[in-house]
């Protein structure tokens, strides 16, 4: 077999789509990767960029027909059960779809193959058994080691469902075994320790590599400037909050609701859905859903405070945003949070997950600031989420997955 390391490495990136937190990271990636002159391609269902090499799935006129019957067969055979599971958990995924993905010609002419959000995409008892070549998983939640659901507290909350969600995951579990070469890529140490325990994922390789971001346009700039263009007030202190669902209970916009009752004279902009929850409160700036990348680094920018009220998360990109813009970040006790915000310096993370921790921590750091100047803030997010690091790192992992696969055949 020809090496693979002496010649141009053909990456292939999966995921259901380019758009969404975990669609945008991948993308990201790929958009590092073809900058560093990597051969990089991306494979998904829902495409919505124009990037170089961003490649969407064709469904076969049988395959969309086959989707559409009720047959027992593929993610069918969860018609009836998902629309329950669905009033309950925040997503579901199910691992028994029509194979679109092993024969398709990026995935046959790849050298390495990486893995993103594929839910109800991965046909995991075709693909792992039958792809010859070496996968490098990102993990963007906790569906790959899970049942259904994508995030632990959904479990939890919900244990009448939990013999189902076991019966999915013990057959995920033995269907992700047959691969025959697969590392898996963390975004934080939390999601790592998590992945470590599963049966599903914990016997494999682990790495920790974080999302990146465009510097270009995630950058400092001058707050008052930006305020006088979008309206806000120059003297109040601004707090910001973005969710693209702030219904979302893992995202805690019940908890913000609450905490916000203890704090005075701020005024808030409110990223994503309106909710008439805060319909009456004054001061409140709703800007709607903003996919203008250059629009939400104005916001970050303009703001003094970014708040992140998630019960659970992993490494969310409005964190990651937030900072390389200069803004500090409020934040729960959990994620990759608890890995980059450090108390004083360029945030707080509150002692508990609820709503007068988090009061606390957003009056504090209103009432003493932090340490570190805006421009110091963005410049060490910007080391940290750099493009060109974050390249470096995964082919580094994708060179040495390519031999340790090659020292098998």
């Amino acid at each position: 077999m020809e090496s693979s390391i002496c010649k141009v490495m053909k990456i292939l990136l999966i995921s259901y789509s380019d758009s969404g937190g975990a669609g945008v990271a991948a993308l990201r990636l790929h958009k590092a990767l073809l900058a560093v002159g990597e051969c990089s391609h991306f494979l998904c269902f829902n495409k919505s960029s124009d990037v170089q090499n961003v490649v969407q799935v064709k469904k076969t006129l049988c395959g969309r027909i086959l989707e559409h019957l009720p047959l027992p067969l593929w993610n069918n055979k969860y018609r009836r059960i998902a629309p329950l599971l669905n009033k309950d958990y925040e997503c579901v995924s199910f691992p028994e779809s029509i194979d679109y993905l092993t024969n398709h010609p990026l995935v046959k002419d790849a050298d390495v193959i990486n893995l993103h959000w594929v839910g109800s995409i991965l046909p995991y008892k075709t693909f792992f058994k039958k792809i010859r070549k070496p996968i490098v998983w990102t993990l963007h939640d906790m569906n790959p080691f899970l049942g259904c659901s994508h995030f632990s507290m959904d479990v939890q909350r919900y244990p009448q469902w939990l013999n189902y969600e076991n019966t999915i995951r013990t057959k995920k579990e033995n269907w992700i075994h047959q691969a025959r070469s697969l590392e898996i890529v963390d975004l934080c140490s939390w999601m790592q320790g998590y992945s470590l325990s599963s049966k599903a994922l914990g016997q494999y390789t682990h790495h920790i590599i974080r999302n990146s971001i465009d510097t270009t346009v995630f950058k400092s700039y001058n707050q008052q400037s930006l305020r006088s263009v979008l309206g806000l007030p120059s003297e109040m202190k601004i707090l910001m909050f973005v969710s693209q669902s702030i219904e979302n209970y893992r995202k805690g916009y019940d908890l913000l609701l609450k905490a916000l009752e203890q704090v005075d004279n701020c005024f808030m902009i409110v990223v994503g859905a309106a909710s008439s929850r805060m319909s009456d409160k004054k001061n409140v700036m709703y800007t709607g859903i903003v996919n203008d990348e250059r629009l939400m680094a104005f916001y970050y920018a303009a703001a003094d405070v970014f708040l992140l009220p998630s019960r659970e998360d992993n490494l969310p990109n409005t964190m990651v945003e937030s900072l390389c813009c200069g803004t500090p970040v409020v934040t729960m006790p959990n994620g990759g949070m608890v890995d980059i915000i450090r108390n004083g310096e360029n945030g707080y993370v509150c002692k508990e997950v609820n709503s007068d921790s988090f009061a606390k921590a957003v009056n504090n750091i209103l009432a003493n600031g932090v340490r570190l100047t805006r421009e110091e803030i963005s410049d060490e997010a910007h080391q940290l989420f750099s493009p060109s690091e974050q390249a470096k790192a995964y082919i580094s992992v994708f060179r040495d997955a390519i031999k340790q696969y090659e020292k098998i055949v």
